[in-house]
């Protein structure tokens, strides 16, 4: 049977502490059978039995009958293995190899475990020297030899140590009295700087036990490591409890942990606790390069295991070259990242924003792997920090941001998406973005979802805020999520979404809160290159101030607009200003199944199409509400180019103030007028649109 599983059971025989008698004790195994089904059951009945024994105040004769009992449920093969460990007892043929544990800094050895091994029948191992010594009760006569022998090479091979302890293993629950007990304790005495207390097993001590346990190795300088750390007894309890000075990390927890994110995140918790509390953190089991580099890299500071040194019968000097190389490598790349103030991750992770911050880190660096990476960014309503994200060229993966509030400083972006991506942000709670938005380059794809909210902040002679800024495009930009977008953007010119030269934007769902102060912009859109936006099934409200720009579209090329679905509420002011289209280039301008009011102020005005060029508008099943006004403005079309107007089913109301008598240049075949309700006042006049289709 396995730890866990014995821990299961002392587990259920602690909650049936009420069992008195050896009837009772067959009831609960009864019972313990029953809850662990097909196990092999003599191994049951063995273990049961000797946790039940524990339990039971039973005078002599009745627990020598409890153990002979305990016996006879024993196979053939299990009474010859029990027989053989009898012999190793009695005789004391035990031997020791010694595995190094080394330094996660350098590689030197730090110190050694003592590993138990039968010296009579290589075939016995320590699993059954400890299973049949428990039977026969008789764990303190191998917790006896373990101190006595392994003290005993200590003090031989005190020049071979040259001043590095040994690791002995200590079952915590089992004491050792009498002279054997004052033997061990001048023997510790005497090398209490060579020796280090490991209380392993999975059983705990009593608290009687646990504070004479305590008393005893302070009152001799002996260190106390814990063992298996993660599993069984060992836990956040029993660390306050021991207060150890070593922490070993079990190897389950260990295993593969370069690709299990449930796992770096669980690992990296202890190791900040034992940081935290003057405990040293030890990487216990590590079997492979990329679980050496994951360990080293969040911050452990000592490694044992076969990928550094397996178990040797005698004490080894130094590990391979090239390991040591290779831990002096990974620990300059942690160096690197914490004098740099890189917080480094891959695969899958989850990153407390707290703890990276309390670290002194200012940037989380998300590398690409050959897996669909999976990195959550976690912080708190209220910790603001000073870290920016930057995702490594070829990265594929779901970034989430939970409550996470993230700043960069200026003229860099909060969060820098690399070449050839494709990333999906998922946000989650109230999320913020100061000083800098996100950049998404040519080659990406930026798509979000999630459920909460996000703000964008960015003040800077040059902005944007999703996108990429004025001499570049932007990569593939997906809004398909219940998210709330609110952003804030202030200087001379940019894109609140978008960039200089354009990009592919979808706008599937969404609400968009945008303010926008500048000499020259866009809110959502490009300034100097093309769009054709499809902006579907969303809630825009937009406030512009902005000498000259548009709200959606295009400042200087052609714009194609489809609203569907959605609505949008805009003020805007400026000397030449667009809500929906282009001030310099051709606009093709759709509005159906929506909602759309606007206040806009500016010298030169186009409401909806081109200012300067062409202009295309069709509007079909929306309510409108615009109030207009400026020297030379319209509502549909500009004062230049050829503009053609078609509607239908809609409810309008139009305020316009102008040196203009219409609300467009459009006339004859180019203005189409259908069924709906019209109300247009112009300078002050009510005016009639007539339905002519």
């Amino acid at each position: 049977m396995n730890k866990k599983d014995i821990a299961a059971l002392t587990k259920l025989f602690g909650e049936l502490y009420t069992v008195r008698s050896e009837a009772d004790l067959e009831n609960v195994i009864e019972n313990g059978i029953k809850c662990f089904g097909d196990k092999d059951i003599s191994e049951l009945k063995v273990q049961m039995y000797r946790l039940g024994g524990k339990m039971l105040t039973v005078d002599a004769e009745n627990r020598d009958a409890l153990k002979a009992r305990r016996i006879a449920v024993l196979t053939d093969s299990e009474r010859s293995e029990m027989e053989k460990v009898e012999e190793i007892i009695d005789g004391n043929l035990l031997k020791y190899y010694f595995q190094p544990i080394v330094s996660a800094i350098d590689g030197e050895i730090f110190s050694y475990e003592a590993l138990m091994r039968s010296a009579a029948d290589p075939s016995i191992t320590p699993f059954h020297i400890l299973k049949y010594a428990g039977l026969n009760d008789r764990l303190d006569d191998i917790e006896k030899a373990t101190f006595m022998n392994v003290l005993t090479i200590i003090e031989r091979e005190k020049e071979i140590l040259g001043g590095k302890a040994i690791f002995i293993n200590s079952i915590p629950n089992v004491s050792i009295s009498g002279a054997d007990a004052e033997k061990i304790s001048e023997l510790l005495r005497r090398n209490s700087d060579s020796a280090v207390v490991e209380l392993t097993e999975s059983a705990e001590a009593d608290e009687a036990q646990l504070s004479i346990m305590k008393d005893r190795y302070r009152s001799m300088n002996i260190k106390i490591a814990v063992d298996d750390y993660g599993t069984g007894y060992s836990n956040v309890h029993n660390l306050l409890r021991y207060t150890p000075n070593f922490v070993k990390i079990d190897r389950s927890l260990l295993s593969e942990i370069n690709s299990d994110q449930r796992k770096r995140h669980f690992v990296r918790d202890i190791i900040e606790f034992c940081h935290e509390n003057n405990i040293l953190a030890l990487a216990e089991g590590v079997e492979t390069a990329l679980e050496l580099r994951t360990v080293i890299l969040m911050g452990v500071d000592l490694i044992q295991g076969y990928y550094t040194a397996r178990p040797a019968p005698d004490l080894i000097a130094s590990i391979p070259l090239e390991i040591k190389q290779e831990i002096k490598r990974y620990q300059q790349q942690r160096q690197d990242g914490m004098s740099t103030h890189v917080y480094k991750v891959e695969g899958s992770e989850r990153v407390m924003l707290d703890k990276v911050k309390k670290q002194g880190y200012k940037c989380i660096r998300i590398h690409s792997s050959e897996e669909r990476g999976d990195i959550a960014i976690v912080g708190s309503s209220a910790l603001n920090t000073n870290i920016h994200i930057e995702i490594d060229d070829g990265f594929k993966g779901r970034v989430t941001l939970e409550s996470a509030h993230l700043s960069s400083i200026k003229k860099s972006p909060c969060i820098k998406i690399g070449e050839n991506c494709e990333v999906e942000i998922s946000v989650f709670d109230d999320c913020f973005l100061r000083n800098g938005g996100i950049f998404v380059p040519e080659s990406s794809e930026l798509m979000f979802t999630g459920i909460g909210s996000i703000v964008i902040d960015v003040h800077d002679s040059v902005f944007y805020g999703i996108g990429g800024p004025l001499d570049k495009g932007h990569g593939k930009l997906s809004f398909c999520a219940n998210v709330e977008f609110i952003i804030e953007a202030y200087g001379q010119q940019g894109t609140c979404i978008g960039s200089g030269l354009g990009g592919e934007i979808n706008i599937q769902q969404g609400i968009f809160n945008i303010k926008m102060n500048g000499n020259n912009g866009v809110a959502i859109g490009a300034v100097t290159g093309s769009v054709d936006l499809d902006i579907r099934n969303c809630g825009l409200q937009v406030i512009s101030t902005c000498l000259k720009g548009a709200i959606i579209g295009s400042r200087d090329s052609d714009a194609k607009i489809m609203l569907h679905g959605c609505s949008f509420k805009g003020v805007s002011s400026g000397n030449e200003t667009v809500c929906l289209g282009s001030v310099n280039g051709n606009a093709d301008v759709t509005i159906d199944n929506s909602n759309f009011v606007t206040d806009t102020r500016s010298d030169d005005l186009a409401v909806l199409g081109s200012l300067n060029k062409d202009s295309n508008v069709k509007l079909h099943n929306i309510a409108m509400i615009i109030d207009a006004v400026g020297q030379k403005a319209y509502v549909i079309g500009g004062a230049k180019g050829e503009t053609s107007f078609h509607c239908y089913n809609v409810d309008v109301k139009i305020t316009l103030s102008s040196v203009f008598d219409s609300i467009t240049s459009a006339e004859g075949d180019d203005l189409k007028i259908g069924a709906g309700r019209y109300f247009v006042e112009i300078n002050g006049e009510k005016r009639d649109l007539t339905p002519n289709i």
